[in-house]
């Protein structure tokens, strides 16, 4: 496994050891009682991750693009599964997972992917040491020293839903009674079917979070909206993409990066927020604004 230091986090697995996550995840999924059948596009996603470890293993034969692309993302969803394997109410969001057309690359509207960014931000936070656990409303409620802190999750796939979307986040924090930021997802306002090229994690990571700095500052209207909400601290940003990293056993990896845009530039909201931001970065420590936490294959 190849593990890169720096202000982020990132981990590249051999084929052999995604393949054996692959098993352990679809043991976990069965032993909980979530419903994967053979016709499942999670069930396509773990098979060619199986596939790949395979072929790569057999020298007469070349691995395809579609099935090393569908092993990282399987690699992905096992992740998320096995670190939640004691999680407590975490079924549904499985269910949802197990049930859908869970495949990354497509760009379209999927319950499985809602509930694959939710489930993805609770591990990040847990693998963080960060109490955390899935509570509706808003979606994810973890506990800062300044008390209970609310997330609101939420995934865009077309931009003319934004502003919609930040309200409904903003809504779900103030009727959780606690105070919090939104969590938004933009992997499926990037290309489908474009894979990010770089020497580098550091690389990756930078080209990523410079792409989800545009964004922001594109639609900083949408964003300035929410300012006035006593409740709201700001906004996480989250963008994935599938890269090429030339500097690594395993060409294909999964790049995510995470901005954090704050509301307050001090007081109790800038305290609240900054804590869990120095808490969610490798170093202990944000940088300047916007805090780029880190990236994670």
């Amino acid at each position: 496994m190849d593990v890169v230091a720096g202000n982020f986090d990132f981990k590249s697995s051999t084929y052999s050891e995604v393949a054996q996550l692959v098993d352990v995840a679809e043991r976990v999924i069965r032993e909980r009682g979530i419903r994967f059948t053979s016709q499942s596009v999670l069930h396509k996603l773990f098979a060619d991750a199986r596939k790949l470890e395979r072929e790569w293993s057999d020298s007469s034969k070349s691995p395809g693009l579609v099935t090393g692309i569908n092993a990282v993302y399987a690699e992905k969803i096992a992740r998320v599964v096995i670190d939640l394997i004691d999680a407590p109410g975490v079924e549904e969001a499985m269910q949802r997972i197990a049930g859908s057309d869970i495949n990354l690359s497509n760009r379209f509207k999927s319950q499985g992917k809602d509930a694959l960014w939710e489930l993805s931000l609770l591990t990040t936070l847990l693998r963080k040491q960060i109490k955390a656990e899935l509570v509706d409303p808003p979606d994810i409620v973890v506990e800062l020293r300044t008390g209970s802190y609310s997330i609101a999750c939420k995934k865009i796939y077309e931009l003319k839903s934004l502003s919609s979307r930040l309200r409904d986040g903003a809504k779900q924090i103030s009727k959780s009674g606690s105070p919090g930021i939104i969590a938004l997802n933009i992997d499926d306002l990037l290309p489908g079917d474009h894979i990010l090229t770089s020497q580098s994690p550091k690389v990756a990571l930078d080209i990523l979070s410079t792409a989800t700095k545009r964004f922001f500052e594109k639609n900083h209207n949408a964003f300035d909206k929410l300012r006035t909400k006593s409740c709201l601290d700001g906004v996480l940003i989250s963008a994935s993409t599938i890269s090429d990293i030339t500097a690594t056993s395993t060409r294909l990896n999964m790049t995510t990066s995470f901005n954090f845009y704050p509301f307050r530039s001090d007081g109790l909201g800038y305290d609240r927020s900054f804590e869990l931001i120095r808490k969610l970065s490798p170093n202990g420590l944000a940088g300047v604004s916007p805090y780029r936490v880190f990236s994670y294959r």
